[in-house]
């Protein structure tokens, strides 16, 4: 059993246990006046010992996987088929009702017939109580649902000190030491994966111990231990306080190598330890309030990495921030776990000495130097840099890492990001006065942050915010904003083709549609002010139902938002589109209209759980309730779109509404960078007039059936395209990823299809009003492209909300 923590205060020691509540578990790691650590901490290398060049170039992702018979490169999420072998679903519709059942169904690595076959176990949403035990199977992998990892949720109550009572907490199953009275640290795990080549994906494990008033202070709570080798997770949340996250050899010098990329670790004390290879990258290590005094934060990391072993825990491109109430200068980066080490015995060279690295990542101000052992002994500087002349030292270093931004809500767009950082860039509501600061819960809220002055605001979302209620909160339906005079059986009647013909819809039903609409429009399209910031304060900050608009404002910021669901109840028919007529909607998730200066960033947008696909036929076509994720018309100008993730979606981002808007000449200057575009249909973007920049974005493409193109070449339309990659079935190919709609051009180098170079570009049709003969242009800004191969990873893990900030690794930080 790894030891209560024994170098906390006195203060420390009198720890409160606080309630476990999922939805809160990232509520204020963002946004909450932070400040730098202390300059003594960030300078002393004994303190917080930095890495040199040459030394830092000898601890990467790939050296630490190599630790094994063969060095391990992980599985491409991308390339994992998922057709499921067993289904788990908490209804009965699957094959089990238990993760644990589905597990034991697959076969032992000892009877296999297929040994080098991964096979596959989809979890359906829903809450899985219970421990989990993968001991001895196949390679197997246990997915959530994609893109929704708080959907499936593996809990279970777990701690240490818990006794064991036979029928009501049985040992665990993997761990079962049966000759302890109490479960001990590995047996409160609520998952242990102790079989090699196992993937989780898409899910949240927790430990909800700490939520039960009973539990002792100190308690130790598992929320997953690993116990093998080859052990990969991919967007998975783990979550608990004290211990979280236990990587574990399986005995003695056993290779256990672990790899985490695109997750969310919390907790408080040791909240990732053990003696296993460990890699994190692009992830959030999150030090969690509310069980430990906020002037005592705890420990991050606590690596017990045996003393013949070079590589134990390796941090990358990762964030490690805070929940608020955590003080400033008060979590350690971590400490050497002497694991059994009684005080004053441990020996160099025999003794576990942890090894960690934490590089190029961002350090929130809540955490201070490296800590002393677990078993009492002093840091030290590691070897790397000098070795201690009591030959206590120890192996804990940085490398260039970067300080948290002091506010997230108050940051501006950088001086070379993209066309929303020309003429003059973009600051939002960053000058905002603290009467101007507003954190918004509901739609009142948020319609009073946004009422008309002229001064810069911001406005902090915190959890969902449904644009469809009335001033009381109660949801509002299709019959709450109908026209009493709409009848749709009628309306079909009165204007089908066969007898109104093609000209547009005039008359009563027509007129009535009218209101509707504009009943629904007045409650559900919200008005962006100029000067502002909109910005989500965790990770679960979501606006559903309705409209962002910015219409005819300037100097907009949109960030860390999950919007969804932008639903017209009575769209319009237009008879004469694509020739047989279509239903069009009027919402957007986003709209800019003559917006200009605006930077939408690390964003979510799609349709929520009602797709356009599963809506009724009427008038011979399937209705349309949902129009663009994010679109930029009416000569919009001077935005930034990065790092954000669009999905499941049809007419996903329109640049330029007519051929006709002449007005939009020299106008509609955009740039889309590192933005995941998620089996869209087409317009990623369509592009009409603009100049539009799109670098470094990643296209998945799950069924080429349902895909129409990415970019479309409109009228005038001039695109510069680099190094973007496309995931998408074998059978598709690279010609379908463009469609020409007009006369303008698109110029495309260094992008990748599954891998494969291809080139895109598309000269301008002959017409009198082309560019042709304009010379090629090039952004007036510095654009850092990353390679198109490191692009599908890198995005996939940094874009969406939830991820607010993305830091730029140094040329040794590579992917495995």
């Amino acid at each position: 059993m790894k030891p209560t923590p024994q170098t906390l205060s006195a203060p420390a020691s009198r720890r409160g246990v606080a309630a476990f509540f999922v939805a809160c578990a990232l509520a204020g790691a963002w946004g909450s006046g932070l400040t730098l650590p202390s300059a003594q901490a960030a300078t002393n290398p004994l303190v917080r010992p930095q890495l040199d060049d040459a030394s830092a170039a000898r601890y990467t992702a790939s050296a630490y996987l190599a630790q094994g018979a063969t060095p391990w490169r992980p599985e491409a999420l991308d390339a994992l088929n998922r057709t499921p072998d067993f289904t788990v679903a908490t209804d009965g519709t699957g094959t089990h009702t238990t993760v644990q059942a589905a597990v034991d169904a697959v076969p032992s690595n000892s009877l296999a017939a297929q040994p080098s076959r991964r096979w596959v176990i989809h979890i359906r949403p829903g809450e899985y109580r219970g421990p989990v035990c993968v001991k001895d199977k196949v390679p197997l992998a246990l997915l959530g649902l994609p893109g929704q990892v708080q959907a499936v949720r593996l809990v279970d109550s777990r701690y240490n000190s818990l006794p064991k009572r036979a029928g009501i907490d049985a040992a665990h199953a993997c761990v079962p030491n049966l000759g302890a009275a109490t479960h001990g640290t590995s047996g409160s795990a609520t998952v242990v994966v102790a079989s090699a080549d196992v993937l989780l994906a898409d899910l949240t494990i927790a430990n909800d111990a700490t939520a039960k008033k009973q539990v002792a202070q100190g308690a130790q709570a598992v929320a997953l231990m690993t116990l093998a080798d080859r052990v990969q997770l991919e967007n998975v949340r783990l979550l608990s306080h004290q211990d979280t996250f236990y990587v574990k050899r399986p005995a003695g010098d056993a290779p256990a190598r672990v790899f985490v990329r695109a997750s969310l670790i919390a907790g408080d004390v040791d909240f990732v330890f053990g003696n296993a290879t460990l890699v994190i990258d692009d992830s959030t290590l999150l030090s969690r309030a509310g069980r430990l005094p906020a002037e005592r934060g705890g420990h991050v990391l606590a690596p017990s990495t045996p003393a013949g072993s070079a590589y134990g825990f390796l941090v990358q491109r990762s964030r490690l921030v805070a929940e608020a109430g955590v003080a400033a200068g008060s979590t350690s980066l971590g400490r050497a776990w002497d694991e059994g080490v009684p005080t004053g015995s441990w020996a160099a060279g025999v003794s576990p000495n942890g090894q960690a690295l934490i590089r190029d990542s961002m350090l929130g101000p809540h955490l201070a130097a490296w800590a002393a052992s677990t078993s009492g002994r002093p840091f030290r500087a590691p070897e790397v840099v000098g070795t201690a002349s009591d030959g206590r030292a120890n192996r804990l270093a940085e490398y260039h890492n970067s300080a948290a931004p002091a506010d997230f809500a108050r940051e501006v767009l950088g001086p070379h990001d993209g066309w929303a950082a020309q003429d003059g860039g973009t600051r939002g509501g960053a000058d905002a006065a603290p009467a101007d600061v507003h954190t918004v819960r509901n739609r009142a809220e948020l319609v009073a942050a946004l009422a008309p002055h002229d001064r810069p605001r911001i406005v902090q979302v915190l959890g969902r915010i449904d644009l469809s209620v009335d001033d009381a909160g109660k949801p509002l339906t299709a019959e709450d904003f109908r026209d009493r005079a709409l009848d749709w059986t009628a309306y079909e009647k009165a204007y089908d083709p066969a007898t109104w013909g093609r000209q547009a819809p005039q008359g009563d039903q027509e007129e009535a549609r009218r209101n509707s609409a504009r009943n629904q429009a007045a409650r559900v399209v919200m008005r962006v002010p100029s000067r502002t910031t909109i910005v989500g304060q965790a990770n679960d900050a979501h606006i559903v139902n309705g409209s962002l608009m910015l219409d005819k404002v300037h100097d907009v910021i949109v960030r860390n938002l999950h919007l969804s669901d932008a639903y017209d109840y009575f769209p319009v028919w237009d008879p004469k589109d694509n020739g047989h007529g279509e239903w069009n909607s009027e919402y957007d998730n986003i709209s800019l209209r003559g917006a200009t200066h605006v930077w939408v960033d690390h964003c979510t947008l799609d349709d929520g759980d009602r797709p356009d696909s599963a809506e009724p036929t009427l008038l011979g076509r399937r209705m349309q309730r949902h129009d663009g994720l994010l679109d930029s018309t009416r000569s919009s100008n001077y935005v930034t779109v990065s790092w954000n993730h669009l999905r499941g979606h049809d007419k996903t981002s329109l640049v330029g509404g007519s051929d006709q808007h002449v007005e939009d000449i020299d106008r509609l200057k955009i740039t889309f960078h590192h933005n995941h575009w998620e089996q869209t249909k087409e317009r990623s973007p369509r592009v009409r007039h603009g100049q539009v920049h799109v670098f470094n974005n990643l296209y998945r493409i799950h069924d080429a059936a349902a895909f129409g193109y990415s970019l479309g070449v409109g009228h005038r339309a001039d695109i510069l395209s680099e190094n973007n990659a496309w995931l998408a079935p074998s059978e598709l190919p690279p010609q379908r990823l463009v469609r020409r709609l007009g006369n303008g051009r698109l110029r495309d180098q260094g992008s990748l299809l599954n891998g494969t170079p291809i080139s895109l570009s598309t000269s301008a049709a002959p017409s009198a009003d082309a560019p042709t003969e304009a010379p090629p242009w090039r952004p007036p800004y510095r654009a850092d492209l990353d390679d198109a191969a490191d692009v599908a990873a890198r995005v996939r893990a940094g874009a969406g909300a939830g991820r607010l900030w993305v830091p730029a690794p140094s040329p040794g930080a590579t992917l495995p």
